[in-house]
């Protein structure tokens, strides 16, 4: 096998392990400490861009960034869920709430990937049923905000009384989605490496031409 084919194979395998271990401490990191939710992103999001720059090195091609890409961001995207999920189930309880103040936060962010990218930031404001104020308020990051709740709604989430684990509703907690999602991405990952060593297998087995 020509050395610049083992090199190859190697990178592959070697991205697989990447992807495997920064997903773990990702996972980790968002489970044992929910607060640091950016950080447990921040981790998956490097481990994603290092295995595409190594899947690209080693195919030399970017047709294998159509087929890497989209599995290991569904893995990612499980996986963070399943944490976040798993560390709010650990320690919430379910409590019926009042939505008294709905507040939406509209940023323009500028940077070199994207010249002009609009973030928005809803903010809603607690209190139980009996006029008891909650500490902390339920934050969604995205445009529209969570569906079907606005200010007057009385809904059920999770609240963590230590207040390390972000308030959700609770029917956005739900365990066996994330696990579907994550078994989902896992799969795809697996058979998407798999297509990739393969094809850097066969292309070693290629006679080399005579100059």
């Amino acid at each position: 096998m020509p050395p610049s084919k083992a090199r190859s194979l190697l990178t592959l395998l070697i991205m697989v392990a990447v992807v495997f271990i920064g997903f773990a401490v990702a996972f980790a990191v968002t489970y044992l400490w929910p607060s640091l939710l950016l950080a447990g992103i921040i981790i998956a999001c490097c481990a994603f861009i290092v295995a595409l720059i190594g899947v690209y090195k080693a195919m030399g091609r970017r047709w294998p960034l159509w087929l890497v890409g989209p599995a290991v961001a569904i893995a990612g995207i499980g996986t963070i869920m399943l944490a976040e999920d798993l560390a709010l189930a650990k320690v919430g309880e379910l409590t019926e709430v009042v939505v008294v103040d709905h507040t939406v936060e509209h940023e323009t962010v500028h940077d070199s990937t994207d010249p002009s990218r609009d973030v928005y930031t809803h903010e809603y404001t607690l209190e139980k049923t009996d006029g008891t104020p909650v500490d902390q308020p339920m934050i969604y990051r995205g445009k529209d905000g969570f569906d079907d709740i606005d200010e007057g709604d009385t809904i059920t989430v999770m609240i963590d009384p230590a207040g390390n684990a972000p308030t959700e509703p609770a029917d956005q907690v739900d365990l066996p989605a994330d696990i579907g999602i994550l078994i989902v991405g896992s799969v795809l990952s697996i058979g998407a490496f798999g297509v990739c060593v393969l094809v850097a297998a066969l292309r070693s087995r290629e006679p080399q031409r005579v100059r």
